[in-house]
């Protein structure tokens, strides 16, 4: 971004770049890095050579399509974790739930 706005402004570009185009490319770059971060904290529980099939094992499951199976592996530490849970009983289950609930009401609206 800082590349094309030092052309701008040597008046190397000339079109003019309205703020529209900036605040578009802000945003991109903006959620560019929320989807990095999100997978780096999706590599916390699956591991880093995970994280991106976890990712997409998501991403296809949330769109109701058939989970191929090199996703399957990388979301499977995230399986093994609430087995682990379920095993361990009731009030774990519960816990999870509570942190779940907590998860949800702290995202944006």
């Amino acid at each position: 971004m800082d590349f094309i706005k030092n052309m701008y402004e040597e008046g190397l570009v000339e079109k003019q770049l309205d703020e529209d185009v900036w605040a578009d490319i802000r945003t991109r770059r903006i959620d560019r890095l929320e989807r990095q971060r999100n997978i780096a904290l999706l590599g916390y529980l699956v591991g880093i050579e995970n994280a991106l099939k976890a990712k997409r094992a998501a991403e296809e499951a949330a769109a109701g399509r058939p989970i191929p199976r090199q996703f399957v592996k990388g979301y499977q530490p995230i399986f093994d974790m609430i087995d682990d849970i379920v095993e361990a009983g009731p009030s774990f289950v519960n816990q999870l739930r509570v942190l779940h609930k907590r998860a949800v009401d702290k995202l944006p609206k």
